[in-house]
């Protein structure tokens, strides 16, 4: 079941949506009422003519020039209107104002003959919209026509229609939501639908990725894509993990069983110097497998498919080198090895981490002091220019043809005596895979036993000469 705190697709999309629908409300009313109002304008500007026309057809010329006939009546009609006051003058340009109940404003254009000029102006401290219209000249005698009335009309209208289209808009608004949310629910629904099918067509399954033909909407291939991709790291991952605990389990079992052995062995011996025997070798036997799991645990730590990322940090690896020597002395002399160390006289950082660098000394010349027999020669190294560290013997070494194999997890070379297990060097491979390095097994350079090195890459910064200290310990 979703939480609570679940976001929703269809909430995020009609949230989405919505901006610019009122954005489009908005657009659209305002371009409404500025169309209204341009039509409602020239409507307005018709009616103003054609009162001007009606006037201009009252003036009459006789010898004594233009005159008006205008009677009580004919000025009621001219000037009744419900909403506006209207005003009109007319003028001859010879004998001045002929009639009028008002003095209009001037145009700010010349109007010429049958050319009608409409303009905005002033009446007192009213707004009026205003016409002028130039009569047909007699005897050489001009007579202009004015009329004008004020705003309230066609602000009005005006106001009427962008209400009306703000309601038009808003209803359209109303209901494009409900298209919008049934659209998205309808859309969604065929997701689901899809999922259903995948769901069903991979139920009882192994975990794998879809198949092309699964009728997968293209909206969603992105998303699925990525999903494939991680189902294909997980699958790999399982069965990584799978052989891991397998390999462990076959690896663990022989020692478990040989323990239980020599155990049951010191229980049932009455012999003194015989139990003592047995509990040795239990105890050999248990170390052993201490080792084997201190392996194990190692191998499951550093594995590259890990979902954590390791944090590099600089790393004095000379200083490592020299404190692990130190570290394997006793070991080295109860083995009668002779274990030394060459390296700079300063420290050679790398980036990396400083507990599984000291992993990998520690298997290296685990692995030397292991095979490597009675009296091997034993040098661990460390260069400056690329940084690197390595662990060289001069014991049997191992064939060319197993130098790709023996990297491999819980592989020993057929034969092989000691006791190992086959981790150490699949180990050091993890680890130098983790920090960009390389890991590479090699003969040793006097033709007898073998040279395991790990390379970082080139600082940014190299130092200048340097010199090398050899010490030896038997």
């Amino acid at each position: 079941m979703p939480a609570a705190t679940s976001p929703s697709v269809r909430k995020a999309l009609l949230a989405r949506l919505l901006p610019a629908m009122l954005a489009l409300v908005l657009a659209g009313s305002g371009g409404a009422w500025l169309l209204a109002d341009y039509f409602l304008q020239r409507v307005l500007d018709q009616w103003l003519y054609d009162e001007a026309v009606s006037l201009g057809r009252r003036v009459q010329w006789d010898e004594r020039g233009a005159r008006v006939t205008f009677t009580r009546l004919a000025q009621e009609i001219v000037e009744w209107d419900v909403a506006d006051r209207v005003y009109y003058e007319v003028v001859s340009e010879r004998h001045g104002r002929l009639i009028g109940n008002a003095v209009l404003p001037e145009p700010r254009t010349r109007v010429e003959q049958d050319a009608p000029v409409f303009f905005d102006g002033q009446v007192g401290a009213e707004a009026v919209r205003a016409t002028e219209i130039r009569l047909a000249p007699v005897n050489g005698e001009s007579v202009l026509v004015k009329v004008a009335w004020t705003r309230r009309k066609a602000e009005s209208l005006a106001r009427a229609a962008l209400f009306g289209s703000l309601a038009m808009f808003a209803l359209l608004v109303a209901a494009s939501v409900l298209v919008v949310w049934f659209g998205i629910t309808r859309g969604m629904a065929s997701l689901e639908q899809a999922v259903r099918r995948v769901r069903a067509a991979h139920h009882g399954r192994m975990l794998q990725p879809r198949s092309a033909d699964e009728g997968i909407p293209i909206e969603l291939l992105p998303l699925v894509e990525e999903i494939d991709h991680l189902v294909e790291e997980l699958s790999a991952a399982h069965a990584s993990q799978e052989r891991f605990v397998i390999d462990a389990a076959h690896q663990l079992r022989t020692p478990l069983a040989s323990l239980q052995v020599q155990l049951e062995v010191a229980r049932r011996e009455q012999d003194p110097v015989r139990h003592a025997e047995a509990l040795a070798l239990a105890a050999g036997v248990l170390g052993r497998t201490g080792h084997l799991v201190h392996q194990l645990l190692t191998l499951a730590k550093v594995d590259e498919r890990r979902a954590d990322t390791l944090v590099l940090e600089s790393t004095d690896i000379d200083a490592i080198a020299r404190e692990e020597v130190e570290r394997f002395l006793d070991r080295a002399v109860a083995a009668g090895a002779d274990l030394g160390y060459f390296g700079p006289e300063r420290p050679v950082r790398v980036a990396g981490k400083d507990a599984l660098l000291r992993e990998v000394v520690a298997n290296l010349l685990d692995n030397a002091l292991r095979y490597g027999g009675r009296g091997v020669r034993i040098t661990v190294g460390v260069e400056t220019d690329p940084p690197q560290i390595w662990v060289e013997d001069d014991g049997p070494g191992i064939a060319a043809s197993e130098l790709q194999r023996v990297g491999r997890r819980f592989y020993r070379i057929p034969g092989t005596v000691g006791e190992g297990c086959g981790l150490g060097l699949a180990i050091v491979g993890e680890i130098a895979r983790r920090h960009g390095a390389s890991f590479d097994l090699a003969q040793a350079p006097g033709g007898k036993g073998l040279r395991a090195s790990l390379g970082f890459p080139p600082p940014a910064e190299t130092g200048g000469a340097e010199e090398k200290r050899h010490l030896r310990h038997k």
